[in-house]
């Protein structure tokens, strides 16, 4: 069992491709096979086992318990946490996938949350900013050059959406009652919550380099994390 610190968020980037590399189906539980079981694709089928089975394996190094003993619990918005019993360390732990692609942050005490977005080109970025963005969110991204709005809307989504999943709040939440920084290119930054304009002093965003062609974020209730990034599975 490995100990983490209270100042190290770490990431994994795990590649949910053909083979079915690092899937585990028997150390998933029986609720988990049910819910592999609904997809009416086995692709998806695989790419929900290759997750589940990565997040068990990794959480499994941090706990003094085998992966097909860890038990999770569900907050009312959704967001699965480990059973109180089984964290005496207060591990916090969220995940995220989006096509081939599934990104795993695990920390300790801080809440975090996580989002990884295959960017799309076809999307209508213009009516979605005007449905789920805050008002200064929209300012931030018409007042993009032309050729940076596509990457913008999908940073700006990132990072509400890896706020909100820290928060664990989800829905209850709307999206247009805060702000974050929308420039793809430059440091992310929670601008503001209602009108509340010293927040970000108590969080850290950053954004992470995954795969061409998609945006990530990872947001961690404290005011500086040290972030470190690996590849699943890991050789080492």
């Amino acid at each position: 069992m490995m100990t983490l610190p209270t100042s190290r968020v770490e990431l994994w980037n795990v590649y949910l491709g053909e083979p079915a590399k690092g899937a585990a189906p028997d150390i998933l539980s029986a609720d988990e096979i049910v819910r592999a079981n609904r997809f009416h694709f086995e692709k998806d089928r695989m790419r929900f086992i290759q997750c589940r089975s990565a997040l068990r394996s990794l959480l499994s190094r941090h706990l003094p318990i085998p992966p097909n003993e860890i038990q999770f619990q569900y907050q009312a918005s959704g967001k699965p946490e480990l059973e109180a019993q089984q964290n005496p360390s207060g591990l916090q732990f969220n995940v995220s996938h989006s096509a081939d692609r599934a990104l795993i942050a695990i920390g300790s005490q801080h809440k975090l949350g996580v989002d990884i977005e295959k960017i799309r080109a076809d999307v209508d970025t213009t009516a979605l900013a005007e449905r789920f963005f805050s008002v200064r969110e929209r300012a931030g991204l018409r007042a993009l050059p032309a050729h940076l709005r596509l990457a913008g809307f999908f940073a700006c989504w990132t990072r509400k959406e890896a706020f909100l999943k820290a928060t664990g709040d989800g829905l209850f939440f709307p999206l247009a009652r805060f702000s974050v920084t929308t420039h793809p290119d430059l440091h992310p930054q929670l601008e503001e919550i209602q009108g509340n304009t010293d927040v970000h002093q108590h969080w850290f965003l950053s954004d992470l380099t995954v795969a061409e062609g998609y945006r990530a974020t990872v947001a961690v209730h404290a005011p500086s994390s040290c972030l470190e990034i690996y590849t699943y599975p890991n050789p080492g």
